[in-house]
């Protein structure tokens, strides 16, 4: 479905995508470097391959995906994703995608595609003021990390600014106030892409987990992601902010800046958060 106004794409070599029939159809395995260590499919892993899956059939830049997920895949599967072109215009392209593991409806993205000429750039809001990235402490994970193989070791984030500490919870209704920001990129990657911010942004739930002192897990329900400047960049600054609880349903936004800057991307998240899967590290 690609035409004369489409534009050279970057690939995101991590998520090993391939083509499987024409433009439309795609595969992806679920390493163990795309999953969570707790046994299930990264969320920010399916969204980045819809992403990139959705780009390539159209042959132009994402700008908007939702991502809904009803399954978890396990490490080992392959995914399948096929991708309807549901409307192509002279500028812009909308998508449907699915995510299957052997028939099986795991996930399923809507996205929006635009090649209008860039530009006409203006940020409406400025980066939180914070430290360098190598001048901020290294965010250690709040739970028991095995196997050590996981999405945690493609990642290299620092706090930069708040408290994301589990170790003593906070009373019930008391929540941690200030900025939660933290400061993060990609062991063999830049980022910029649809797919690397995607990757990158599935931090929501650690938001509301902060805001908390809780070491709450959290299981996507749904996921947006507006791009906003797809320029790539070495580190990130992801600003996050816990939107409110309900139900023990989770909201968020994190908002994605480059080291210099400029707005890259808003990602928004519902999830549940629980406890099931999560233990303490062992010197807790």
């Amino acid at each position: 479905m690609t035409d004369e106004l489409s534009t050279d794409l970057p690939a995101f070599d991590l998520l090993d995508l391939e083509p499987v029939d024409g433009a439309t159809t795609y595969r992806m395995p679920a390493s163990t470097r795309l999953c969570t260590p707790f046994g299930f499919l990264y969320g920010g892993s399916g969204i980045a391959a819809s992403a990139e899956a959705s780009e390539r059939a159209t042959g132009r830049p994402l700008q908007w995906i939702t991502t809904q997920f009803l399954g978890s895949p396990s490490p080992g599967d392959v995914i399948d994703l096929h991708v309807n072109v549901a409307v192509t215009g002279r500028a812009s392209s909308q998508t449907q995608v699915s995510g299957t593991v052997d028939g099986a409806l795991m996930f399923t993205s809507l996205s929006a595609h635009n090649v209008r000429p860039a530009g006409d750039e203006t940020a409406f809001s400025t980066m939180p003021d914070v430290p360098a990235p190598l001048d901020c402490p290294d965010f250690a994970e709040p739970f028991h990390v095995d196997p050590p193989d996981s999405f945690f070791s493609t990642l290299e984030r620092r706090v930069a600014a708040g408290t994301i500490r589990f170790d003593t919870p906070l009373g019930d209704g008391d929540v941690q106030p200030g900025l939660i920001a933290m400061w993060c990129r990609l062991v063999d990657s830049d980022i910029g892409s649809a797919a690397t911010q995607a990757y990158v942004a599935d931090l929501g739930p650690l938001a509301v987990c902060a805001r908390l002192g809780r070491p709450l897990g959290g299981t996507s329900l749904d996921n947006t992601l507006r791009i906003v400047d797809p320029t790539p960049t070495d580190w990130v600054l992801l600003e996050l902010d816990a939107d409110g609880l309900h139900r023990s349903v989770g909201h968020s936004t994190v908002k994605i800046w480059s080291q210099d800057g400029r707005p890259l991307g808003i990602a928004q998240q519902s999830a549940i958060l629980r406890t099931s899967h999560h233990q303490p590290p062992a010197n807790a």
